[in-house]
């Protein structure tokens, strides 16, 4: 996923053992590289808005997707 800043998306808030803690829609409010062991493993850290918790959250890539607005 590629997202970038004011992206709306749907975040996820997983337990340790991988089951689904919560779950709302955001505004991706910055984005980072994070690099550990000097660049062997890398992830994108997203900061998202979320607007139900009304809150500043940092998201691994995958606990967010796109959200995609249907206009009818």
């Amino acid at each position: 996923m590629s997202a970038k800043v004011g992206d709306l998306v749907k975040w996820y808030e997983l337990y340790a053992d991988a089951i689904v803690k919560d779950v709302g829609s955001g505004l991706i409010m910055a984005k980072r590289d994070v690099n550990y062991h000097d660049g062997m493993y890398r992830n994108i850290i997203y900061d998202v808005w979320r607007f139900k918790c009304a809150d500043l959250k940092a998201f691994v890539e995958h606990n967010i997707e796109p959200l995609e607005i249907v206009h009818g």
